[in-house]
């Protein structure tokens, strides 16, 4: 090869990431956007490959045939329209309606009747007398002063906030579009530009999309259940909105370490007051043995693997560190940084792997 060629080939090489940069910068406020849109279409990259697959094996002039990658991205699309946009939409509309229609006094005096009823009920343990009877004045307090009327504001400022979540929603299913759509195009683009070999760029895609779509689907198929189940038993207990209940639960389910427990416990405190002791029992039976462990530890692992063997995607990373980047990912990105930590992990684990042992040893072949 003429080194004339070899020299415009790297300055053009050059040239062109510095070019990527500036367009990112001038993108800059799409940033985010494009991140969750990018890894959403690397967590689902079996699935679109999967349905072009499908729809391929039609007739070779029929129009499905044609347009097979754009179908398969714009169901995908619509299944995360349906499965995210739908409920939050339902959520966040309900919650602001509720909170609307609500006035201060009227809050006091719930308050007022949970803290007498607590009190009440926890009265016959001596021991808990005099703690009760501070936690009943500085209760009383709390509610009758200005703190409350605070946290109630703040409670719905949070809630517009959430509101504004529905527009990054809706720009990020645009660029998971163009990624699902154009993914092909730009990874093979991104392969040409990087000085590595073929196999090498295929382990590291491997590592990273395997990890995203474990955390991903399991995260979905987790969110999913847990808001059918839970809003299943509070069809069956009666006197709650079950369907509003559910969907805070399904959401609620993907914060680490708590997840719907932030839904139910506080229905378990409230069944506990009112004296109900079997709706109680049944609610932490159901809650701790199909939620906490049947969905959570069971089938969401068998859905998993049938996943993995339906769409043939690996991982090797610890389910520990999956954990621990999904909480800097959170912390970080927010609600996104659910798929965008453990991606980032993923990818810099495998580059690591290849640079220390992979290169000479073979691992990318593995």
């Amino acid at each position: 090869m003429d080194h004339n060629t070899i020299d415009d080939r790297k300055f053009l090489a050059w040239l062109t990431l510095f070019l990527i940069g500036a367009s990112l910068f001038i993108f800059r406020s799409y940033l985010h956007y494009l991140l969750v849109g990018a890894v959403l279409a690397l967590a689902t990259s079996h699935v679109y490959s999967a349905l072009s697959e499908l729809f391929s094996r039609t007739r070779e002039k029929s129009l499905i045939h044609k347009s097979r990658s754009g179908l398969a991205a714009l169901l995908l699309t619509l299944f995360f329209l349906v499965m995210i946009f739908a409920p939050l939409v339902y959520f966040v509309s309900m919650t602001l309606e509720q909170m609307s229609g609500l006035d201060m006094d009227q809050i006091r005096q719930t308050l007022s009747e949970i803290i007498d009823k607590t009190v009440v009920f926890l009265d016959r343990f001596s021991l808990l007398q005099a703690p009760l009877a501070r936690l009943k004045n500085e209760g009383l307090s709390f509610i009758s002063g200005p703190a409350l009327e605070v946290a109630f504001n703040s409670g719905k400022g949070l809630l517009v906030g959430a509101g504004a979540l529905l527009g990054q929603i809706v720009w990020i299913l645009i660029f998971y579009f163009l990624f699902n759509l154009y993914g092909g195009q730009i990874l093979f683009f991104i392969a040409d530009l990087m000085p590595m070999s073929s196999r090498h760029e295929r382990y590291l895609y491997r590592e990273c999309s395997g990890t995203v779509a474990v955390v991903f689907y399991g995260t979905l198929f987790n969110m999913a259940a847990q808001g059918i189940a839970f809003g299943v038993l509070m069809l069956f207990i009666g006197g709650y909105d079950a369907w509003y209940l559910g969907v805070l639960a399904g959401f609620c389910s993907v914060i680490p370490l708590v997840g719907a427990a932030l839904v139910y416990v506080p229905v378990l405190v409230l069944e506990l007051l009112a004296g109900h002791f079997m709706h109680t029992a049944v609610i932490l039976l159901f809650t701790w043995v199909v939620m906490g462990f049947l969905i959570d530890n069971i089938l969401r692992m068998v859905f998993i693997g049938y996943l993995k063997k339906m769409f043939g995607f690996e991982y090797t990373m610890n389910e520990i560190l999956i954990l621990l980047a999904i909480l800097g990912g959170i912390s970080a990105f927010g609600f996104w940084g659910l798929i965008i930590g453990p991606s980032v992990l993923a990818l810099t684990l495998a580059a690591a792997n290849l640079y220390s042992k992979g290169i000479d040893s073979g691992v990318a072949d593995t």
